[in-house]
């Protein structure tokens, strides 16, 4: 304010004395400014947005629209003292400084991209788009599905735990191994046919099924159809030889070993049979008391309590066992 006899002057002395003010003010900083010296007024309308009539602003000293060109398709603008505000019309949806799309549609484009036109209206595209456990991110109306980590993409099923890893077969459980980093059934491709497949502790053990006989690594035939004893073509001066092991492991593992080493698990087939085995243990262990147990072929996996021996499928047609005997153990 400016005061005068301790009392202010009249109101048209006062602007008067103001827009002097100004005028010199423009007149000294005008080069600053970039006004030209001498034209220092021309084209200026404003200083600032309290010389503007209600609705516009002081943009470059000149009282504009503030509202042009700054909202999208669709909107309305407000100005509120100095401050631009944009705002959907009624009946439209968006982002009102980028656009606003109708709330009632008839096809996609008619949406934002992160929704879809369903029933002519504007719905999250993401909606019960994607499954159990997994992301959706809407895309050009398009709902993109992704699983969480440790999850697998199944489709129409959503994402499900991820197929178990391994590097040895203690990964897996106890009735699969590991075969390409992954849990397998080790039971494919293994037995021959009439055949049934056991699992204990990894390990594969192939038997003929009940009526049936034969390797059950290559193959089991019926019973009627086999070779018989007598048959001329199997030479009668056959006789078998034994390895013991030197390591103590479970029964599916002494079947492997066998195996891989071109051979079978032991069967007892009669008296001399036995008796040969007696010597190849004996002969093997200079210590041996009579109380070593050693594995052999007999199962009873085809069927409980009919046992058989596994390399060959036949029954127990000669036994010599004490009492309590077979004794299964693993």
């Amino acid at each position: 304010f400016i005061y005068k006899d301790n009392k202010h002057i009249a109101d048209s002395q006062f602007k008067t004395e103001m827009a002097f003010t100004y005028w010199v003010l423009f007149a000294l900083c005008g080069s600053v400014l970039g006004i030209p010296p001498g034209n220092n007024t021309t084209g200026i309308t404003c200083e600032n947005h309290y010389d503007c009539e209600p609705g516009k602003a002081c943009v470059d000293f000149q009282c504009e629209d503030p509202c042009l060109g700054l909202c999208g398709l669709n909107t309305i603008c407000h100005v509120v003292g100095e401050v631009s505000m944009c705002s959907c019309k009624p009946g439209f949806i968006g982002q009102p400084f980028n656009g606003c799309f109708p709330e009632v549609c008839t096809m996609n484009s008619d949406c934002p991209e992160e929704k879809i036109c369903s029933d002519h209206l504007c719905k999250d595209a993401c909606k019960d788009a994607c499954g159990l456990n997994s992301v959706c991110k809407a895309v050009k109306h398009r709902a993109i599905c992704s699983c969480n980590p440790g999850y697998v993409w199944k489709p129409f099923l959503g994402c499900h735990v991820e197929k178990m890893k391994c590097t040895r077969d203690s990964d897996c459980s106890l009735n699969s191994t590991c075969s390409n980093d992954e849990c397998v059934d080790p039971c494919i491709g293994v037995c021959g046919n009439n055949t049934v497949c056991n699992v204990m502790n990894h390990r594969v053990a192939c038997a003929c099924k009940s009526g049936f006989t034969g390797d059950p690594f290559l193959e089991c035939v019926a019973q009627s159809k086999s070779i018989h004893s007598n048959d001329t073509s199997i030479p009668e001066n056959i006789t078998k030889k034994y390895k013991i092991g030197n390591d103590e492991v479970t029964w599916y593992t002494a079947i492997e070993r066998c195996k891989n080493e071109g051979m079978r698990l032991a069967s007892i087939m009669n008296e001399s049979e036995q008796a040969e085995m007696q010597k190849s243990i004996i002969a093997g262990y200079s210590d041996f008391s009579g109380n070593m147990f050693i594995w052999t072929s007999g199962n009873d996996l085809s069927s409980k309590g009919h046992y058989v021996w596994n390399g060959s499928g036949k029954s127990f047609d000669y036994t010599n066992w004490k009492p309590g005997e077979p004794e299964i153990s693993d």
